[in-house]
């Protein structure tokens, strides 16, 4: 039996009980809610407990992250179906495609990590925070059986869910981990 005196010594302990990727999906009901930015705390809370964390974002709009002009935008423009830029500490992939991926696909495709956090997906089969703001309408969205926590600037007072504050991303990061442990 291990003697633990610390939540670090504790987070080493559970790293190494369970491999493997811990997907959480971020959805909401609607646009401007604050998800990315609840993303971007999330992260670095996860980062700074030593974790190694990867990310998903859907685009129900379509994207483009070449730049025109630029040699990749001249390939694809020729009619490369998939264009990759590398350089010593970044690498890309830009693949046309038929019609939308799924969603495994793509979680298949990042190399191993500890957390992947998805943003979008709404309809996915995935467990969710859900991100609400009172200005934008108290409505929950996701089913209780897929719905981790509520990350709000009001307490939605759902039984059994777990509500955190929009801001606190030590507490949010505290909900993903017990979900990686679960």
């Amino acid at each position: 039996m291990t003697n633990v005196n610390t939540p670090e010594e504790y987070r080493e302990i559970l790293k190494d009980s369970k491999k493997g990727s811990t997907i959480i999906n971020i959805v909401a009901s609607c646009s401007n809610v604050g998800k990315t930015t609840l993303i971007e705390g999330l992260i670095k809370e996860l980062r700074k407990r030593g974790y190694s964390v990867s990310t998903i974002k859907h685009d129900v709009h379509g994207f483009d992250m070449d730049k025109e002009g630029k040699d990749t935008w001249r390939h694809r423009k020729a009619g490369a179906e998939q264009v990759c830029i590398s350089s010593k500490n970044r690498f890309a992939m830009i693949k046309e495609v038929e019609e939308e991926l799924a969603l495994d696909s793509i979680i298949n495709d990042i190399s191993e990590t500890d957390f992947i956090i998805v943003e979008g997906y709404k309809k996915s089969n995935l467990r969710k925070i859900e991100v609400a703001r009172e200005e934008k309408g108290r409505d929950i969205i996701t089913p209780r059986d897929k719905l981790i926590a509520v990350a709000s600037d009001f307490n939605p007072l759902i039984n059994g869910i777990e509500w955190v504050d929009i801001n606190n991303y030590e507490k949010l990061a505290d909900i993903v981990e017990k979900e990686r442990y679960l």
